[in-house]
């Protein structure tokens, strides 16, 4: 079952800090996306909130996401945090039964999720 992690980060800074906090971890998110399992891996600074890190990972598996709980680019992207004053988390798992395309053969929207249809579609 595929995993997701998604959820903020809150720093007591402005969106030069959180940039900093991003390209000075950047060498630990390069080791994490090359992990097996690893299908993305993405920090990014929240252009309406300039204090909160977006963060977004997407594992193939359980195994895959505990795998990187115990890789070294976890570790050390912890250590690399802690250098900074974190004010507020917020990253939750998620689990994905399936997987299936946002948009249609035509580009719009499906009407469709799941087995799910909208009575009333866009197009």
């Amino acid at each position: 079952m595929r995993i997701i992690v998604a959820g903020t980060l809150r720093f007591a800074g402005d969106e030069a800090l959180c940039s900093e906090i991003i390209r000075g971890g950047a060498e630990h998110i390069t080791a994490s996306r090359e992990e097996e399992g690893c299908v993305a891996y993405n920090w990014a600074v929240d252009p309406l909130d300039p204090g909160v890190i977006h963060v977004y990972e997407e594992w193939e598996s359980e195994r895959a996401l505990l795998g990187h709980f115990a890789h070294s680019s976890y570790a050390a992207m912890r250590d690399h945090l802690g250098g900074f004053t974190l004010t507020g988390f917020a990253v939750q798992l998620y689990s994905a039964a399936g997987i299936e395309p946002v948009y249609d053969d035509e580009g719009w929207p499906r009407s469709e999720i799941f087995g799910v249809t909208l009575q009333n579609s866009i197009h």
